[in-house]
């Protein structure tokens, strides 16, 4: 059994104050890990810890292109081992292992290379002024940020953390999900490898009520990177407000694809299941709303059947599979719950819309069948709400105006698609 820890200093924790919490893998719903969560004292002390280190001597000599070399060493590590990384992640997160070998991993170093390169790019400026006077405007680090990390993609939300602040001359300490710590743990530690100095590169771990807030509320920490659902990124909105600390929020999403009666639909099929299934649904940038002109809605939901047909859900292991579990067990359920209140609302499922029984190792697992949903109106919950889960809602339309109207027709706004062979 894996013990897992908060890192502070470039050393792992094996007691932090709090309670040990049990990691699941969600494929098989077995215990993989048991991570050591930090109480208010640990979480404040590497807080604490992150502060020194990047008012220390060596960090604030530490030159824009040496940021940029450790970044582009950790890069290098990160490449030397995907094959443990790949495995850590996919036993966190029930990642299908093509997605993780072809595309997460992958991404995850080229964000590190990217931010690498902009190290010495923050430029500032001087303007001339009446009088022979000058203005000079530089950017300067914030000093320790907090990066708060979602459960869906650990690993690569924590380099998208860790490389601008680092880039920027900040230090940073890293919050993942209590369900899903491993690879963030394990990035901290290549960072040492890197040549990170210590406590540059710091891990909380724990639930969010205690550890999070603890962090957010430290007035040490002078700036909140968050990624995560709409209701936590509200509540650290508020944490943050009695400081004046600077929060950026990336929130929730219910992003529609607009497919018009023109377009190519067979290729506009594959991509709307693309963008609904792919990782299980769990991706805030998913266009789980299918927006189809009522001439061809027939015609393109049985495409849709097929195709869903041809979608392989089960071990992550498998080459072949394209949708994994539901990461966590409470997703899971609320996942489950939409598609009891769909039925309630009127909605048919056309294909999918149960819960899924594998054989073997497998049959414990958070398993959904991928769904599609039709008759869905505008106002329904599945329509309104971010399902975070294999569900596709289909909405027909009678002319542009409105589709658009649909489309905009809820609070959310963070991503979109449309089919047509017409660009005008």
């Amino acid at each position: 059994m894996k013990n897992v820890g908060p890192i502070i200093d470039g050393k792992e924790l094996r007691s932090a104050g709090g309670a040990t919490f049990e990691v699941i893998n969600p494929a098989t719903g077995q215990i993989i890990a048991r991570e050591t969560c930090c109480d208010e004292a640990t979480t404040a002390r590497i807080v604490a810890a992150s502060a020194r280190s990047f008012s220390s001597a060596e960090w604030q000599k530490t030159v824009p292109a040496a940021r940029a070399n450790l970044l582009l060493k950790l890069a290098d590590l990160v490449d030397k081992h995907a094959p443990e990384l790949i495995e850590l992640e996919l036993l966190d997160t029930g990642k299908p292992i093509s997605q993780l070998r072809g595309e997460e991993l992958p991404l995850t170093s080229a964000l590190l290379r990217f931010y690498a390169g902009a190290a010495d790019k923050i430029e500032g400026s001087v303007k001339n002024t009446s009088g022979g006077f000058f203005s000079l405007t530089t950017y300067e680090p914030y000093g320790v940020i907090a990066g708060i990390l979602p459960w869906n993609y650990p690993l690569v939300n924590a380099a998208m953390k860790i490389a601008p602040a680092v880039a920027a001359g900040n230090a940073i300490v890293l919050k993942p999900s209590i369900e899903t710590p491993l690879t963030a743990v394990a990035l901290a530690k290549l960072c040492t490898k890197a040549g990170f100095p210590h406590g540059i590169v710091n891990v909380v771990t724990g639930p969010g009520s205690t550890a999070g807030n603890t962090l957010c509320a430290h007035p040490l920490v002078r700036k909140i990177s968050f990624t995560g659902s709409t209701a936590v990124g509200q509540s650290i909105q508020k944490l943050a407000a009695d400081q004046m600390k600077m929060v950026n929020l990336e929130c929730g999403g219910k992003n529609a694809i607009l497919v018009f009666a023109d377009a190519d639909l067979k290729r506009a099929a594959q991509a709307a299941l693309l963008s609904a299934f792919v990782n299980a649904g769990q991706l805030c940038v998913s266009c789980s709303r299918l927006l189809i002109h009522e001439s061809v809605a027939a015609k393109f939901t049985n495409l849709l059947k097929e195709k869903v047909k041809q979608i392989s859900v089960g071990d992550p292991r498998n080459p072949k599979t394209l949708v994994g579990p539901m990461i966590t067990r409470a997703q899971h359920q609320a996942a489950l719950n939409y598609l009891r209140v769909a039925v309630d609302e009127g909605c048919q499922i056309v294909s999918g819309g149960r819960e899924m029984r594998l054989p073997g190792q497998l049959s414990s697992g958070f398993w959904i069948e991928p769904t599609i949903l039709t008759r869905v109106k505008p106002g329904m919950k599945v329509h309104d709400e971010e399902i975070f889960g294999p569900v596709l809602t289909i909405t027909s339309f009678r002319n542009e105006a409105e589709a658009v109207a649909i489309a905009n027709s809820i609070e959310y706004g963070l991503s979109g698609s449309v089919w047509t062979s017409d660009s005008e």
